[in-house]
C-alpha cells in the first residue's frame, strides 16, 4: 500500500450491517465506498409508503437494550417508538381465541390450561428470568420443551413464545439456549416498533456514513473479489475498485458467489447448512379499527401471529386507522401455498377484529420473506458456532464478512449491527496496516 494515501475499504451491500459497516470504517479514517446493487440502501429494513400507510417488510421490531441500540447509540441515532401492549394479548387455539398466559391474573383466567398445568407454567415462568441457557446451546427446542413441560399444551405455548421472539418455527433444529435467551430478553427489556417505520433509522445511518465521508453507490452489481497484485472489487460492468479491504455484508450463498468462484470451504459450508428464517406476512391497512381492545393475537397451535403495529408506533397509519401485520412463520422447507396462507390469515383476522374487512384501504400478502439468513442450530451450539468476521482473513487476507449470521452477538437486527460495527472497524485496521494491500 502506498503510505501517502488514505487506506481504502469498500462495503458490499448496504443493509443494515453495511451502513454499520460503512460509517465505522469510515470514522476510523478509511476511505469508504458502499455499493449496493438496488437503488438505494436499506435492504431488508426498508420501509414502503402504500396510500397513507407504512409498512416495513413484514413485522419488525427493534429489541431494547441490545447490540442494535448500542450500535445505534455509538451512531449518534435514536429511533423513536414504543413497546406494543401485550397485556391485552390473546392466543389462538383450537380454533378459537383464548387469553394468553403472560402475567398472574392472565394465567389464573385463560381456558388454554387446566388448573395443573396452570401451577407447572406459573412454577416456570417464575425461574425462566434467571434460567441459564448455557447448558442448553447444543440441545434442540424439541428436546428442551419434551424435558421441560409434561402436556402438549406446554410446550405449544412456550413454543410459540420462542416463534415470537426469534421469528423461527424450526424447533427439530434451532438451538434452545439461544432460543431461551431470545425469549428472556423479549420478556424483560422487550421490544419497540419503530415511529414511521425502520426507514427513517435507515435514513439515518445513510446520512451518518455520507457525513463521515462514504461514497454510496446504488445500482453498483459486484461480479467478484479479486486479488492479483491488489486486492480488487470487480463490478458486473468490468470496473475494478484496488481497496485494501473488503466487507461482504450480505447472505452466505452471495458471499460465497463472489469469493474464489464458490470454492471457499468456509463459505460453502454455511451455504450448505443454513437454514433460512422466512414468513409470509398479510399486511393489512384500515380506515378504521373495529376493536381497540384486541391489539395482538398469537397462534398457540399454528405457527401463527397478528399484531396492531400502529397502536404503539406513531406515522404507520392515517389518525383513526390502524396498520396490522398478520404473519406465518414458516418451516425452513415449506412451500407455502398462496391461498391456504391468505385463507388462514385472513381468518384469524376475522377472529380478532371482526368486522375488519369493511375498513380496507390496503391489503398485501407476502408469501414469503425472507427474515435471517440462517438459524442458529443446536448442532453449530448456538450463536457461538456462526463465522467471525474474520473466518476468511487466513485464505483471503483483507476480506471480511458482516451479517445476520455473522458473529456470536445478537439474534436478527442485532447480529447484523454488531457483525457490521466489529467488520468495519476490523476492515479499517486491516487497511491503515498496509499489510493487505
Amino acid at each position: 500500500m502506498t503510505r501517502n494515501r488514505t487506506p481504502r475499504v469498500a462495503v458490499v451491500g448496504a443493509g443494515i450491517a453495511g451502513l454499520a459497516a460503512a460509517a465505522f470504517a469510515a470514522r476510523a479514517g478509511t476511505r469508504v465506498t458502499l455499493l449496493e446493487r438496488v437503488s438505494e440502501p436499506g435492504g431488508r429494513a426498508r420501509t414502503r409508503a402504500s396510500g397513507r400507510f407504512r409498512f416495513n417488510m413484514g413485522p419488525h421490531a427493534l429489541y431494547r437494550g441490545g447490540p442494535a441500540e448500542a450500535v445505534l447509540t455509538e451512531l449518534g441515532i435514536s429511533p423513536q417508538g414504543a413497546p406494543p401492549d401485550i397485556s391485552r394479548g390473546l392466543g389462538f387455539a383450537d380454533g378459537r381465541l383464548h387469553v394468553l398466559p403472560g402475567g398472574p391474573l392472565s394465567l389464573m383466567t385463560t381456558t388454554l390450561l387446566g388448573a395443573r398445568e396452570k401451577a407447572e407454567l406459573g412454577a416456570v415462568l417464575a425461574r425462566f428470568p434467571r434460567l441459564d441457557p448455557a447448558p442448553y446451546l447444543n440441545t434442540t427446542l424439541d428436546a428442551f420443551l419434551r424435558e421441560t413441560f409434561r402436556t402438549e399444551r406446554l410446550r405449544s405455548i412456550f413454543a410459540a413464545l420462542v416463534r415470537l421472539s426469534t421469528y423461527t418455527h424450526a424447533p427439530g433444529a434451532i438451538s434452545a439456549g439461544t432460543a431461551i435467551a431470545q425469549v428472556q430478553s423479549g420478556l424483560g427489556s422487550g421490544v419497540r416498533y419503530l415511529d414511521r417505520g425502520w426507514q427513517p433509522m435507515v435514513d439515518a445511518m445513510a446520512e451518518v456514513a455520507e457525513k463521515a465521508g462514504v461514497e454510496i453507490r446504488a445500482g453498483a452489481r459486484v461480479r467478484s473479489i479479486e486479488r492479483g497484485g491488489v486486492l480488487e472489487v470487480v463490478l458486473r460492468e468490468g470496473e475494478r475498485i484496488p481497496v485494501d479491504a473488503v466487507v461482504l455484508a450480505m447472505g452466505p450463498a452471495e458471499a460465497s458467489a463472489l469469493v474464489a468462484g464458490g470454492s471457499d470451504p468456509v463459505l460453502a459450508e454455511q451455504v450448505d447448512r443454513a437454514l433460512p428464517v422466512r414468513a409470509a406476512c398479510l399486511e393489512v391497512g384500515l380506515s378504521k379499527l373495529p376493536d381497540p381492545r384486541r391489539p395482538f393475537a398469537l397462534g398457540i397451535d399454528v405457527p401463527t401471529y397478528v399484531s396492531l403495529h400502529s397502536a404503539a408506533a406513531r406515522g404507520l397509519a392515517p389518525e383513526g386507522g390502524a396498520l396490522f401485520h398478520a404473519a406465518r412463520y414458516l418451516a425452513p422447507d415449506e412451500k407455502p401455498d398462496r391461498d391456504d396462507v391468505q385463507a388462514q390469515l385472513e381468518g384469524q383476522l376475522d377472529a380478532l377484529q371482526p368486522g375488519w374487512r369493511d375498513h380496507v384501504e390496503e391489503q398485501t400478502l407476502l408469501l414469503d420473506v425472507p427474515v435471517a439468513h440462517a438459524v442458529p442450530t443446536a448442532a453449530m451450539g448456538g450463536l457461538a458456532g456462526r463465522p467471525r468476521v474474520d473466518a476468511l482473513a487466513e485464505r483471503h487476507p483483507g476480506v471480511l464478512l458482516a451479517g445476520d449470521w455473522i458473529g456470536p452477538q445478537g439474534w436478527l437486527a442485532d447480529a447484523s449491527f454488531a457483525s457490521g460495527r466489529d467488520a468495519g472497524r476490523a476492515a479499517a485496521a486491516m487497511a491503515r496496516s498496509g499489510s493487505h494491500g
